[in-house]
C-alpha cells in the first residue's frame, strides 16, 4: 500500500463492501452474515464463513499477498490464524499495531474479522471484499466434483457387496464390525461413555484404521462394505494419482481431500498402498513425500481430524511405514492369505456349479493364493470354455470341473 493512498471514509467503505457482497448470491441475507462497525476509532468488519479448511486459508493468504506486500503472523494455532500488515518501511515498527489485521476463527463458528485503527484504503477494501467472497465461494461448488478433480474415485452405496462376498475371514469380519461399524452406527453411545469416563472429553471412536495384507485378499472390498453399512461414501485415493499428477502440490491437495470429505458431511477415505505415499523418514525421502507424510500425521492425530471422516490405509509392506504414522492408527487389522477352507469357499462363489468335493480339491491345490488369484483362475477357465463352445458350436453350459483343475496349473505356470 502506498503511504500517500487516500483513506476511504467509513460510510463510503461500508456501502462499498455491502453492495459488492450483496451481488454475491451467498450474501442475499447480508445482515445476518456481515457486520461493519466503527467503535473507539477502530474499523471492525466480521463475516461468517463455512467451516475453515486449509485450502480456504491458503487462498486467503494468496489474496492478501496480491493486495498488500508485507505482513507478519501473529497467531498460527489451530482454530485461530492472525495476520497483520507491516508499514511500508518494514524496518519501521512505529504504531504497527494500528495497521490492518485479519483474524480467522474456526473453533466453534467459523468467521473472519478485519480490524484497523481509522479508515481503510481502497486496496485494503478490495482485499476484504475478495477474501470474504472467496471464503464463501466454497458453498457454490460440489465437493464431490472437486474430489474427482483431485484424482479421487467416489464410490456410492449402490450395488455395495455384503460380507458373504468375502469368503471366510470370520475373525477379520468380527474385528471390523466391532471396532469400525459399531462406532459409526452408534456414535452417541460411544460419546456418552467417553463423557462419563474422561475429565476432558475426547472421542473414543476410531479415526484411522490400517488394513495390512498381500494384494488381492479383500482389503478394498472390505472398505466398500464398511461404507455401505455406515451409509458413507467411499473416497478411494490411488497412490499413482497423487504422485504423478500432484508433484509439487501433493501435500496441499492431500489436505484438501480431507477438507472436501468434511464439507460433504463425512466419508471413508481409502488410501491404497499407503506405504508408497508415506514410508519411513530417512535422508533419502523425497521432499514431496515428506510433506504428504506431514499432512497425514496432522490429519490423523486428532488435531485437524474430523469426527465425520474415517481413514482406512491399506498396505502389504507395513514395515516400510513411518513409525509416527503407524502410531496414528487406532487399530491394525491383518488380512492373511486364505486357508484351504476359505479358498474352497471362494471357488464356490465363482463356480457355483461345482460340487463341494470339487471346490475342496481346488482349494487344496491353490496354497498361498489370494481371493483375487482364484477369481483370475475362474475367469481363465470360463474363457477357455467359451472358446471351445464357439469353435465346436456346442450348446451353452457351465464349465466342467476339469477346466478349473487345468486352469489352476495354467495360471501357476504363467507366473513362474
Amino acid at each position: 500500500m502506498n503511504a500517500q493512498e487516500t483513506l476511504i471514509p467509513f460510510d463510503l467503505m461500508k456501502n462499498q463492501i455491502e453492495s459488492s457482497l450483496a451481488q454475491f448470491s451467498n450474501f442475499s441475507n447480508i445482515s445476518t452474515l456481515l457486520t461493519i462497525e466503527f467503535q473507539k476509532g477502530q474499523t471492525k468488519i466480521r463475516a461468517e464463513i463455512p467451516p475453515l479448511t486449509d485450502i480456504m486459508l491458503f487462498d486467503s493468504l494468496e489474496i492478501i499477498k496480491k493486495h498488500i506486500e508485507n505482513l507478519r503472523i501473529l497467531s498460527f494455532e489451530k482454530g485461530h490464524y492472525s495476520f497483520q500488515f507491516l508499514n511500508n518501511n518494514i524496518y519501521n515498527t512505529e504504531n504497527i499495531g494500528d495497521n490492518l489485521k485479519i483474524d480467522f476463527f474456526s473453533i466453534i463458528n467459523s468467521s473472519v474479522e478485519i480490524t484497523k485503527k481509522g479508515n481503510l484504503s481502497q486496496e485494503e477494501i478490495n482485499s476484504v471484499i475478495e477474501i470474504i467472497r472467496t471464503l464463501n465461494s466454497g458453498l457454490l461448488f460440489n465437493p464431490v466434483d472437486r474430489l474427482k478433480e483431485l484424482g479421487a474415485s467416489i464410490i456410492d452405496n449402490e450395488n455395495t457387496p455384503d460380507w458373504d462376498f468375502i469368503a471366510g475371514y470370520s475373525d477379520v469380519k468380527r474385528k471390523i464390525k466391532e471396532s469400525i461399524i459399531l462406532p459409526i452406527q452408534n456414535p452417541k453411545i460411544y460419546d456418552t461413555i467417553a463423557g462419563m469416563t474422561r475429565k476432558s472429553f475426547e472421542s473414543n471412536r476410531p479415526r484411522a484404521i490400517l488394513f495390512e495384507g498381500p494384494p488381492g485378499v479383500g482389503k478394498t472390498t472390505a472398505a466398500r462394505i464398511i461404507a455401505g453399512e455406515s451409509s458413507l461414501r467411499l473416497v478411494y485415493i490411488p497412490v499413482e494419482s497423487i504422485m504423478s499428477k500432484w508433484y509439487g502440490e501433493s501435500s496441499r491437495n492431500m489436505s484438501e481431500i480431507f477438507d472436501m470429505c468434511d464439507l460433504m458431511g463425512g466419508a471413508i477415505i481409502f488410501l491404497d498402498e499407503i506405504d508408497s505415499l508415506a514410508g519411513a523418514r530417512d535422508q533419502n525421502m523425497f521432499e514431496a513425500t515428506r510433506r504428504i507424510l506431514s499432512v497425514l500425521l496432522r490429519k490423523l492425530d486428532g488435531i485437524d481430524s474430523t469426527e465425520t471422516t474415517l481413514t482406512i490405509g491399506a498396505t502389504n509392506r507395513m514395515n516400510d511405514l513411518d513409525s509416527a504414522l503407524l502410531s496414528r492408527f487406532d487399530q491394525i487389522i491383518k488380512f492373511p492369505y486364505p486357508n484351504v477352507e476359505e479358498r474352497a469357499a471362494i471357488f464356490s462363489n465363482y463356480a457355483k456349479q461345482l460340487s463341494d468335493e470339487e471346490c475342496n480339491y481346488l482349494g487344496a491345490k491353490t496354497d498361498n493364493l489370494t481371493g483375487r488369484n482364484i477369481k483370475d483362475i475362474c475367469e481363465l477357465a470360463e474363457r477357455r470354455w467359451v472358446r471351445r463352445l464357439i469353435i465346436q458350436k456346442s450348446d451353452i453350459a457351465a464349465p466342467p470341473f476339469d477346466y478349473y483343475r487345468q486352469s489352476v496349473q495354467l495360471w501357476k505356470n504363467s507366473i513362474i
